[in-house]
Parts: structure tokens; C-alpha cells; sequence
């Protein structure tokens, strides 16, 4: 099992640096063209598939721990993150594809009503992620310039998304923590050192965005994929700009 995990994520290394140095040494033309790397990305994508689907059922098995409910929701979950790795045996995969899988992915956390479920939803969301990072790096997925063009942005609506429940470093740190795993409000509020009405003022900012919500007998707060995503590319945008 280490041996395999081992093998991987070296496997996976070796993907990225491949990828950076053609990226660095040729130009676009001459990448469509680049055959070894494609060789390369050819002979190793059985092993990766492989491997990166046992070690996501293992998180989403271990996120589950002693939920009655796990035999029925893992496969479930793992079903969407299966189809979009074997994409990696594939030369191209489109963003109309990307989008269709994730939706189905979204459409599964429909059937999740148990309150155990949220831990489930928030490890199944990551890891869909990072199988789409992983097409990345192989080359085999690029992402879409937007189509939405500046002039069309709707001035209320970045404001109301983004411009509003990001503008606080207490509504940055509660999906921070979010992203990792679901939390009770006295969670957050342990975290914030904020009580009563002054942290639900901050969680109905989120609220309200689409960015987290509560689900669960508990109530407990989770990520929504909107705010995920929000976060995953904040941190991308970030490091482009250094």
C-alpha cells in the first residue's frame, strides 16, 4: 500500500515537472507535437488511475468513518471521480466535459441526507479538484479563456459574490476553515473569538452569497462548491501574480 502511494505520487511529480519544462521550452505548436511526453503520459496512466482511485475511496472512506450510510454514498461519490481520471488515457477532454461531470458529481450530494453526509460532500469536492489539476498537469485538460466578457460584468453582482463576503478577514478565515471539514457554530466561534450576533453577522454574509450553508440535524456549517471554488482560485490568482 506506502509502496504504491509511494510510486504515485512520484509518478505524479515527474507529470508536473515534464510538463513545466515543455511548458518553459517550447511553444504551443510544438507542444501539441511534443510525443514523448505524450508517451510517457500513455505508459503511466493505468498505474495513476489506479492509484489515485484507491487513495481517493480511501479518504472518502475515512471521511465516512462509521457512517451506516458510507456502503451506499462511496460508491456514489467515487462513481464521477473514476470517470473524469480515466480522461487521463485520453489526448484532450473539453470544458463542456469538465462541467458535465462536475454537475452529475453536485447532483449525487442531492441524495445526502443524513447528517453525517457533509464530511462526505466537503472530501468528495477536493478530491474532484484535484483529479482535474491532475488532467492539467498531464496536458490533457486546458481550461477555457471566460466567455463572459469585462464590459458584461453586472457591477451588483461582483460586489454581492465576491466583493462583499470576501472583504473581511474574519469571512476569509471561517472558509478557510470550512474547506477542510464542516463545523458547528461554536466551532466558529472558537476560532473567530467572535459570539452571538457578531459571528452569525459574518455567516449570513456567506450565507447569503451561496458561499457556505448548513445542513445536517446538527446544523453545522459547510463550504458550498461556489465557495470552494472561490478559494481554490483566490489561492491560484495569488500565486500567478507572486
Amino acid at each position: 500500500m506506502n509502496h504504491l502511494n509511494d510510486d504515485l505520487s512520484t509518478l505524479r511529480d515527474e507529470i508536473a515537472e515534464l510538463r513545466a519544462d515543455i511548458t518553459r521550452y517550447m511553444n504551443e505548436e510544438g507542444r501539441r507535437n511534443y510525443t514523448a511526453f505524450e508517451a510517457f503520459r500513455l505508459s503511466c496512466a493505468d498505474i495513476i488511475i489506479a492509484g489515485e482511485f484507491m487513495q481517493a475511496t480511501n479518504c472518502l472512506d475515512e471521511a465516512a468513518a462509521d457512517c451506516p450510510m458510507k456502503k451506499n454514498c462511496i460508491p456514489l461519490f467515487s462513481k464521477n471521480l473514476l470517470v473524469i481520471l480515466n480522461y487521463l488515457r485520453e489526448s484532450d477532454i473539453s470544458a463542456e466535459r469538465v462541467a458535465q461531470i462536475k454537475k452529475d458529481h453536485e447532483e449525487v450530494f442531492d441524495q445526502c441526507k443524513h447528517e453525517r453526509c457533509s464530511s462526505c460532500i466537503t472530501e468528495s469536492r477536493k478530491l474532484f479538484a484535484e483529479q482535474v489539476k491532475l488532467l492539467k498537469n498531464a496536458g490533457v485538460y486546458t481550461e477555457r479563456e471566460s466567455e463572459v466578457q469585462i464590459h458584461e460584468l453586472q457591477e451588483q453582482e461582483v460586489v454581492a459574490w465576491l466583493g462583499e463576503p470576501l472583504s473581511n478577514i474574519t469571512r476569509i478565515k471561517i472558509l478557510k476553515s470550512l474547506a477542510s471539514e464542516p463545523k458547528s457554530f461554536a466551532d466558529l466561534s472558537s476560532l473567530t473569538s467572535l459570539r452571538g450576533g457578531n459571528l452569525l453577522f459574518h455567516l449570513e454574509k456567506l450565507m447569503n452569497s451561496g458561499m457556505i450553508l448548513q445542513k445536517g440535524e446538527r446544523k453545522d456549517y459547510m463550504i458550498t462548491a461556489r465557495g470552494y471554488e472561490l478559494l481554490r482560485s483566490a489561492s491560484e490568482f495569488m500565486e500567478k501574480l507572486g
